[in-house]
């Protein structure tokens, strides 16, 4: 078992990041609970509120904050297609860190308009898997600190400090739901959840597709190379990673699925009930809670965690034809 967290650490940085980032609103979802019985109360957590437009920007400020001097004068490179470039670029910013992000060629333009708007410079690689060697060969040669998207424990403490928050704002809630990629945010709000209040049920939720920790979960170790495909560009990581992954194994209840189309579906439903323009990863906790969760959660109170929504019109448009 990787070394835990401890609570004590999380609302240390809690507070730290009290002077960088939003506390973001947990609403009541009443136009959702007129599918439950009468006693089900349902709530999300609305990140994608967050500074840089998603829970993102926690680790990659407790990454660079743990930086000496030195690391932060030779810079920090991160690899995304988008939400952690972003995040990343603005935390370097924020410090006065010099920052490079690679990005697979097909990332969304307006993400890449973000990171160089925060003074990133951006380099392109053929894919993913491209991505990542290069920024580990950049990461070696120019002794840059390579922040990863959702793996280590600067980057866990970040995303537990949202799961404080969601207890602090919500602490009788019975189930989570928390969007799965590379597993970092699911992690880190899991752990923070948990050791909080054991008894609460904690989900986390994969398109059906790119269901990588629900594999790594049931083989009972990481997986590398999985063929995914998938909408949500943002929870489509085709590998998982030991430390992100002990913290998942211990404290999720369950990992459970949902197609593509019923993430769509969510999108026009949030927009049409609370004039919200999400992405696909965004949704993803609703057509859970709408599908292979309904009738398990029925009667409780749930939260569910909105991460991230970082999209242009066109991109946006595409999603609700």
């Amino acid at each position: 078992m990787t070394a835990t967290i401890t609570h004590s650490e999380i609302r240390k940085l809690n507070k730290i990041l009290d002077n960088y980032i939003y506390r973001t609103p947990l609403i009541r979802c009443r136009y959702l609970e007129t599918d439950f019985s009468e006693n089900t109360k349902i709530y999300a957590k609305l990140e994608f509120l967050q500074k840089t437009g998603t829970f993102k920007i926690r680790g990659a400020i407790a990454s660079i904050i743990n930086l000496n001097q030195q690391q932060k004068n030779n810079g920090v490179i991160a690899v995304s297609a988008g939400n952690h470039a972003i995040a990343v670029s603005h935390a370097a910013k924020l410090f006065d860190t010099n920052c490079k992000v690679v990005m697979p060629e097909c990332s969304n333009s307006f993400r890449v308009s973000c990171c160089k708007g925060l003074g990133a410079k951006v380099i392109f690689a053929k894919n993913s898997s491209d991505a990542f060697n290069l920024a580990n060969e950049i990461s070696e040669s120019e002794k840059r600190e390579f922040i990863h998207p959702f793996e280590g424990k600067d980057i866990i403490s970040g995303t537990a400090t949202l799961g404080l928050e969601i207890f602090n704002q919500c602490i009788d809630m019975d189930s989570i739901l928390i969007p799965i990629g590379g597993g970092g945010l699911a992690a880190g709000v899991s752990h923070a959840v948990k050791q909080s209040n054991n008894n609460i049920q904690v989900f986390g939720v994969e398109p059906e597709n790119a269901n990588t920790m629900q594999i790594s979960i049931k083989k009972n170790k990481v997986q590398s190379d999985m063929n995914i495909h998938t909408i949500a560009d943002s929870l489509a990581a085709p590998f998982s990673l030991p430390v992100s992954f002990d913290y998942c194994i211990n404290n999720l209840d369950e990992v459970v699925t949902v197609r593509d189309s019923q993430m769509l579906e969510c999108i026009q439903l949030i927009y049409n009930h609370m004039n919200l323009a999400v992405e696909p990863a965004c949704s993803i906790t609703t057509a859970a809670l709408l599908d292979p969760l309904r009738d398990r959660l029925n009667g409780k109170k749930i939260v569910l965690i909105m991460c991230g929504s970082n999209l242009n019109w066109s991109t946006y448009k595409n999603f609700i034809k």
